[in-house]
């Protein structure tokens, strides 16, 4: 694991009231994550905030874009150098791999299960060839989905539940009638007033999602018009220093590690892909929500011999709750009790790793749950412990799943396409099986573009697989009975990227939004989904 390390930041952003907030961006830019034992506070966005953190999201691009000539193939061979030194981020505008967090230095190199691998004859070339413009490569038949699916391992990996017994495929019912006409009903039933259970949407995906950037103006929109039913499940504590859960204040102390699925293999990891551990009966963390107080509060750990117990702390009420098992595995452990803060702390001797925690309210509304990492893709998801997801899906029970991968493989020109759609495909079928009940939805790719390499957008380009992404996403979620949203078609289409620059709605990287555009993304994100509800004809838009 990392060290605790300090981060200088730049003349211009650094602040004497935002501190905190401009060191959690910049560290987040140079890809430590990992390990970090001292305390972190990750509050709730304000427009302030928002603000701040995208003038320095965007210093930091410029200055990587200066300090990078070029970013070498995928092609050199991998072989093993020593550890310890600090993998730079990767500027915005260069080749994405599937692991988009940092630069490919001499270092590293991306591997072909999309994991980067080190390497000791690497060099960054100072002036890279022009790239050889390959021939756009039409959608993926499903056909061809179905032989990858079938001679591909991970999906027998996936599929498996505790009890080994159910298919990964969902059930057959789930092929019948519109793809969202189940959780539009659940949202026309909490707008009457004749649903008294929550309903839950689980988004899932890359920085749009970590960031809370995107997904919090869906959230505000949805619950403005049809409840709160309470925050529902977050990321840890200090999981990784750009990780925001907008509606909650995290905070935490003492000694805590803490580990993503982007940079270690060995998780734990369920939903959330992120734990944090510690042995330290000193150690604590807090969850302080805004608005409402919640009617209870849960948080899920790791089972198994070298687990401890776990102590939950509500205003006067304390509960301890053992985590030790035979086998490994995860449980969730709640405390029904009323309040606006609550507390964790391991019991001590034995590790207590946390892998999600939320705070919820018995009343009918919305829950709109938020699981991402930064330059993620759904590679990371074979890294997560199949297990641990399953028992996740089924407490977290969603009435629909957001998928929202797609933007750092759309960089990515090597990327098969039809390796990703079986590696997608075969993800969402082992979270449906859990959760019978949920539609799901795909999200083509945002707009997005870099310096070189693809259709001409003015000074900038258009990535070669980016288009070809999209339609294999909406072959995907055809399969499934799913639907399909193209958010690059509600911002202009393939350069539009350029056009919301100029209005001040896309960050200077071309890949980032500001908060404006995130906001104007939300609301068109939830006039969609929601269309049917308001009239008797199905308004398919982007189909």
């Amino acid at each position: 694991m990392s060290k605790p390390h300090r981060t200088k930041t730049s003349n211009g952003i650094a602040k004497t009231g935002m501190l905190i907030t401009a060191l959690a961006v910049l560290t987040a830019c140079t890809g430590k994550t990992d390990g970090v034992t001292n305390t972190l506070t990750t509050t709730s966005i304000d427009q302030r905030e928002d603000a701040l953190r995208q003038a320095t999201l965007i210093t930091m691009a410029k200055r990587l874009r200066e300090q990078s000539g070029a970013v070498q193939s995928s092609r050199v061979g991998s072989s093993h150098v020593g550890s310890g030194k600090r993998r730079p981020s990767e500027p915005y505008e260069a080749k994405f791999r599937p692991d988009a967090e940092r630069l490919l230095t001499p270092s590293t190199v991306a591997n072909v299960d999309g994991f980067q691998r080190k390497t000791e004859n690497a060099r960054v070339a100072p002036k890279p060839a022009a790239p050889v413009q390959a021939p756009v490569q039409a959608p993926v038949q499903l056909a061809a989905v179905s032989r990858d699916l079938a001679a591909d391992p991970l999906t027998k990996r996936l599929s498996r539940t505790p009890a080994d017994t159910k298919q990964a495929n969902p059930p057959s019912r789930r092929r019948d009638g519109a793809p969202l006409s189940r959780f539009q009903a659940k949202l026309a039933a909490l707008k009457a007033g004749t649903r008294t259970q929550p309903v839950t949407v689980l988004h899932i995906g890359d920085s749009h999602v970590a960031s809370d950037s995107f997904s919090q103006g869906i959230r505000r929109k949805l619950q403005s018009k049809y409840g709160n039913a309470g925050r529902g499940a977050v990321i840890p504590a200090g999981a990784f220093k750009y990780g925001v859960a907008a509606g909650a204040k995290l905070s935490r102390s003492g000694s805590w590690r803490a580990r993503t699925a982007l940079r270690s293999k060995n998780g734990p990891f369920g939903i959330s892909g992120v734990s944090v551990m510690s042995r330290s009966s000193r150690a604590s963390m807090k969850m302080t929500v805004s608005g409402s107080p919640f009617d209870w509060a849960s948080v899920t750990v790791a089972t198994g011999p070298s687990q401890g117990a776990v102590t939950l702390k509500v205003g006067d009420t304390k509960k301890r709750f053992n985590a030790y098992s035979k086998n490994k595995g995860s449980k969730t452990f709640t405390l029904n009790t009323k309040g606006k803060t609550l507390e964790l702390r391991p019991g001590g001797g034995a590790q207590t790793t946390v892998l999600k925690w939320a705070t919820g309210r018995n009343t009918p509304g919305v829950r709109y749950v938020n699981f991402g990492l930064i330059g993620a893709t759904v590679n990371i998801t074979k890294r997560f412990d199949p297990k641990r997801v399953a028992h996740d899906i089924r407490t977290i029970k969603p009435d629909l799943i957001v998928y929202g991968f797609g933007t750092n493989e759309g960089f990515n020109d090597n990327l098969n396409l039809s390796r990703y759609a079986a590696t997608a495909k075969s993800w969402t079928d082992s979270l449906l099986a859990e959760a019978p009940q949920a539609d799901i939805v795909y999200l083509g790719a945002a707009s997005g573009l870099r310096r070189r390499g693809g259709k001409k957008c003015g000074a900038w380009s258009v990535p070669r697989k980016l288009g070809p992404l999209r339609n294999t996403v909406k072959e995907v979620a055809s399969s499934q009975n799913g639907d399909y949203w193209d958010w690059s078609k509600i911002m202009g289409g393939a350069c539009g990227a350029n056009a919301w620059a100029r209005q001040g709605l896309a960050a200077r990287d071309r890949v980032h939004l500001t908060p404006k555009g995130y906001r104007r993304s939300a609301e068109k994100f939830v006039d969609w989904l929601t269309a049917p509800e308001r009239s008797n004809s199905l308004v398919a838009l982007n189909r």
